[in-house]
């Protein structure tokens, strides 16, 4: 996971492209430019003030690299030799459904942020036996990789339960002073409506902590406890003073952020609770994991792990598992979505 080569590969570098040029495929296009092992060939955005430019002052570098910005995918798919893309243009699975099955077809490996893809069978299982089959035809391996979901709360945790002999029960704590955060962040948690705007936005796709549903899934499967049922609920968290990060100013008794947790349950039972607290000015932000078994593990993370600088790094640094990995779509664990398929009803929580 941490590579300074592409080991067990033929040695030459890796060719990828990016697929989305956003605040986070910026930063990954900067972190890739440093690893000798990799060379980025081509770059993909929908955004006209990006086409036709140079990447390197796309993001930022005041310098050209040599890799021109496109807006047609399958072109560059098709003239450009390439090893993987690097996809970071959504979350949810149905929304790039279209772009995956392109690459797919192109024999070409994926890395994604696309949060539903971290445990894909969970929400779309039709969606992911279609292009399962695509991939596996094609020869071609698609993740999906993050630092949350992905890692701290889910893959993470099934690494750790390996040390038990036995499992009981799996609860996970994430407090994010949001402060911290971008943007989009602070507005997809609620900071600064009131309690009535915050009603109104759930159930909107784009609102709330996207793929909490998906950590418990990996987490209850990893630990071999699939459920009879994932549930999770939201609610608000409400500052008690005024706050104010440069995007948004939150007077006393608005929204500060949110409170999500997912939990599942087998046999009557809770086996698995993840909970993710996203506010301003969060105080003793963390990330608590508590497995019960023999014997238990209890683990914080102090101040927690910062998500953007995380999110870029795993991506990178997922690349040559992903191309040496089995072909099909598989979970942020590395395990193929058709062992997946189990029937569970799910409950979104508004």
């Amino acid at each position: 996971m941490f590579p300074n080569s592409l080991g067990g590969l033929s040695g030459k570098k890796a060719k990828a492209i990016l697929y989305g040029i956003g605040a986070i495929g910026s930063e990954v296009a900067k972190y890739a430019l440093e690893k000798e092992w990799l060379q980025i060939v081509g770059a993909v955005d929908t955004d006209s003030s990006k086409t036709g430019r140079d990447l390197g002052q796309v993001i930022g570098l005041k310098r050209d690299i040599g890799v021109e910005v496109t807006g047609d995918p399958a072109a560059l798919l098709k003239h450009i030799e390439a090893d993987v893309v690097i996809l970071t243009t959504g979350s949810f699975f149905r929304s790039i459904y279209d772009q995956l099955d392109v690459i797919a077809r192109a024999r070409i490996h994926v890395v994604t942020t696309a949060e539903e893809l971290a445990f894909p069978s969970l929400q779309n299982p039709e969606l992911a036996k279609r292009l399962d089959e695509v991939a596996k035809g094609s020869g071609a391996s698609i993740m999906g990789v993050g630092i949350n979901p992905g890692f701290v709360m889910d893959s993470l945790v099934v690494y750790l339960a390996a040390a038990c002999l036995e499992v009981e029960r799996v609860k996970v704590k994430r407090v994010v002073n949001s402060s911290l955060r971008r943007k989009q962040l602070q507005l997809k948690v609620g900071a600064g409506l009131s309690l009535e705007e915050f009603k109104t936005n759930l159930g909107k796709r784009i609102f709330g902590h996207i793929g909490l549903l998906e950590s418990a899934a990996l987490v209850a499967d990893g630990i071999n406890m699939r459920p009879d049922k994932i549930f999770q609920s939201i609610e608000p968290v409400v500052a008690q003073r005024a706050a104010s990060t440069g995007y948004v100013e939150v007077k006393a008794g608005k929204v500060a952020g949110m409170r999500q947790v997912a939990r599942c349950l087998k046999g009557g039972k809770e086996c698995v609770e993840l909970e993710v607290q996203f506010y301003l000015d969060a105080p003793d932000p963390r990330d608590e994991i508590f497995i019960e078994g023999k014997p238990n593990v209890d683990v914080i993370i102090k101040d927690g792990i910062f998500g953007d600088q995380a999110t870029v790094a795993i991506l990178i640094h997922s690349i040559p598992t992903v191309l040496n990995a089995k072909p099909g779509l598989l979970t942020a664990t590395g395990k193929g979505v058709s062992e997946t398929f189990w029937q569970c009803p799910v409950e979104l929580g508004y």
